[in-house]
């Protein structure tokens, strides 16, 4: 079963200081978000992860809130079967540096209800962000020890053991150190907790190998073979043979893409084989950084054959060709795509908003105004603004002073270019501080709820005129 999220919705998490939702298909399946480096990708996740970790852990949340609002935080999610789940904190009393008594928000774990607990424990357990950076890790690696802090305490650290499927091994080893510093003298009990332990981590190696393998076989087209085992717990015999030989230094034969593409088999070929939770949700976080396009098809393969049906997938990237590739190779039946977008302003005190491209941004920021969210709706009415003045101005091969990317010497171009609507234009320029610069009246105060309304219906308006205008060129022409 997927985990059946409908939609994601947050607000004063980190680079987010506006409400943000991002809705999933009606069949809540399937999501590829596209965004620049610093929009906002790897913070859902995060959002995600913490909202699932948070029905079993107190999570300081103080850095996660956004420094320019220090607004709450506010992470909530609707599910395919019904409800909704909202993040669930309280305050606590600690001290700073200097000792000094302070208010920390904390996330408050009593917080739920028994079914919302053990939905977000099922999820905790069994979702981890998979990422590039951790995914490379394997190219700093050294030591059979890098090797098993990578594969054991990173990718199968919630890996739960049979047959009660009540532990984890990440619990098991730590219940193991726990052991040897209280009571060091309990030399057999701790001999049988580790030879208990690295039979396990043998038999989850012993079973994933030929999958891995395969993940491997796939991704690279080469006869490479892996093969790992554990004798010493802290230290992982980690063996790779190409073409039936050794390879003792792996660095000085394997590129980063082969690297990477281990990595990545090994996290795949574990989920496909020991994801057991009832709820599966698979999170890659720009995984295919280090990968030539010929290995990123194959991926797409592996997700198609071993994943689509029975996880619910989210893939970001910052790689718009990829993010293009995707669109046109995946069922858009079974995914949606969306593209983050980030907007600096002038304000000082909020320095940027992100947002979600749409194509309908004017009834995003109708909904936004209607919920309160001004700066929001500032922030869709401004984007529907460029969006239609841009189009305008390069469909009439309009030429702008210096090839500016400035919208307001666009705009300047475009309104002495638009016939019959000096009085539109000059609506337009009435509410320029908003469709110009969005944030430089960020308050509630009524005055700003109103100028935010207007300029959405002059938008409206400027809208329809440029449309037509642009109906009529194409007549002319044809």
């Amino acid at each position: 079963m997927t985990a059946g999220i409908k939609s994601l919705t947050i607000k004063g998490f980190k680079g987010f200081a506006n409400e943000i939702t991002i809705d999933f298909t009606r069949k809540a399946k399937n999501l590829v978000i596209y965004g620049e480096n610093g929009s906002g990708k790897t913070s859902i996740m995060e959002a995600l992860k913490i909202l699932f970790d948070s029905a079993s852990n107190k999570i300081e949340l103080e850095e996660f809130r956004n420094i320019f609002t220090k607004n709450e935080i506010e992470i909530s999610i609707k599910r395919k079967t019904g409800g909704d789940i909202s993040l669930k904190t309280r305050i606590e009393k600690g001290k700073n540096d200097k000792g000094t008594e302070k208010d920390v928000l904390v996330t408050d774990p009593d917080g739920y209800s028994p079914d919302e607990k053990t939905y977000l424990e099922a999820l905790s357990r069994s979702t981890s962000i998979l990422s590039y950076r951790r995914l490379m890790k394997i190219y700093d690696m050294k030591t059979d020890e890098d090797f098993y802090d990578l594969f054991i305490r990173k990718i199968m650290a919630y890996y739960l053991i049979p047959p009660k499927r009540e532990r984890t091994l990440l619990q098991e080893l730590e219940d193991l150190e726990k052991l040897k510093k209280e009571s060091p003298r309990a030399r057999k009990r701790m001999e049988e907790k580790e030879k208990s332990i690295k039979e396990e981590i043998n038999k989850i190696f012993t079973e994933i190998k030929d999958k891995w393998n395969e993940y491997i076989k796939i991704f690279t087209g080469d006869d490479i073979e892996v093969v790992c085992s554990i004798e010493k717990l802290g230290s992982l015999d980690f063996k790779v043979k190409w073409n039936g030989k050794d390879v003792r230094n792996i660095l000085n034969y394997l590129n980063e893409g082969r690297l990477n593409a281990i990595a990545l088999g090994l996290f795949l070929a574990y989920y496909k084989k020991f994801n057991v939770s009832p709820y599966k949700l698979l999170l890659l976080d720009d995984v295919v950084i280090g990968l030539d396009m010929s290995l990123r098809l194959p991926l797409l393969e592996i997700i198609k054959e071993d994943f689509e049906k029975e996880y619910q997938i989210i893939i970001t990237t910052f790689d718009e060709n990829w993010f293009n590739l995707m669109k046109n190779y995946l069922d858009d039946k079974e995914w949606r795509f969306f593209r983050l977008i980030i907007r600096n302003t002038d304000n000082g005190n909020l320095p940027f908003l992100i947002g979600i491209e749409n194509s309908d941004y004017l009834n995003k920021a109708e909904y936004h105004w209607q919920n309160g969210d001004y700066s929001a709706a500032a922030l869709y009415v401004r984007i529907e603004f460029e969006r239609i003045v841009t189009k305008y101005a390069k469909e009439r091969g309009l030429r702008v002073k210096f090839k500016t990317n400035k919208i307001e010497d666009v705009w300047n171009v475009v309104q002495d270019n638009l016939p019959r609507s000096k009085i539109l234009c000059r609506r337009v320029n009435t509410y320029r501080s908003i469709l110009l610069n969005p944030a430089v009246h960020y308050d509630s105060k009524p005055r700003y709820k109103k100028e935010v309304i207007f300029a959405i219906e002059t938008v409206k308006q400027l809208k329809e005129k440029i449309m037509r205008e642009l109906k009529k060129k194409k007549h002319r022409v044809e």
